[in-house]
């Protein structure tokens, strides 16, 4: 059956989870753009942690400036206010770092959304469906015409059928996306704390001398 065809047969509900399913795949696929931007290369904090141990700080700038993602950013500001007391810096770093989570968590909302409104259409789509149905029943017990009565089965199973497995798509999507998204939350505080512990001890090693 074609894909008009299949979205016809299921009547009127089928064009909004179409609508959907199109904004879905949207965000599925900017959203994998969106966190593949965010990683950085394996070496990253390996690299700017040993220059700022080394006191080249100009060097680890411009490691960070060469990555993007909210862990550089993050780096980025703990290395630009350097020169500020232990708690500024922890805020300047919390600031950047949920102006990335913002950003990554952007249009994430919607595949919640679609996960828990698309069976919900679906059964919305079942229940025209059936009241079809029984419809078309009481009108076949005197004209004897099954046909309607069939077309009102199909309608209910392709509504119901789209909705649940629009709805299972979005679910597993948004899934993947805060699961990777706790992960990078992990792996920026781990990072951060590292890094203005390495910073830390750099200033105390200079206060001492």
């Amino acid at each position: 059956m074609q894909i008009f065809q299949f979205i016809q047969a299921g009547g009127f509900v089928m064009w909004p989870l179409l609508l959907l399913c199109v904004a879905c795949v949207a965000v599925i696929i900017e959203r994998l753009m969106a966190f593949a931007s965010a990683k950085n290369s394996p070496d990253f904090v390996e690299k700017t942690v040993a220059l700022t141990q080394n006191g080249d700080f100009e060097g680890a700038q411009n490691a960070c400036e060469s990555q993007r993602g909210p862990l550089a950013a993050c780096f980025r500001a703990i290395l630009h206010h350097r020169d500020e007391t232990g708690a500024q810096i922890e805020r300047r770093v919390e600031e950047t770092a949920q102006k990335s989570w913002l950003e990554l968590e952007k249009y994430l909302p919607l595949l919640e959304t679609t996960a828990t409104i698309a069976p919900l259409l679906g059964l919305l789509g079942t229940l025209v469906g059936m009241i079809g149905t029984f419809n078309a029943i009481a009108t076949a017990r005197s004209r004897g015409n099954s046909d309607a009565i069939l077309s009102g089965i199909g309608e209910a199973l392709y509504a119901t059928a789209t909705g649940i497995t629009l709805a299972v798509i979005a679910f597993v999507a948004y899934g993947y996306f805060t699961a990777r998204l706790r992960r990078l939350t992990g792996e920026v505080e781990h990072g951060a704390t590292r890094l203005l512990n390495v910073l830390g001890e750099r200033q105390k090693v200079e206060n001492d001398a």
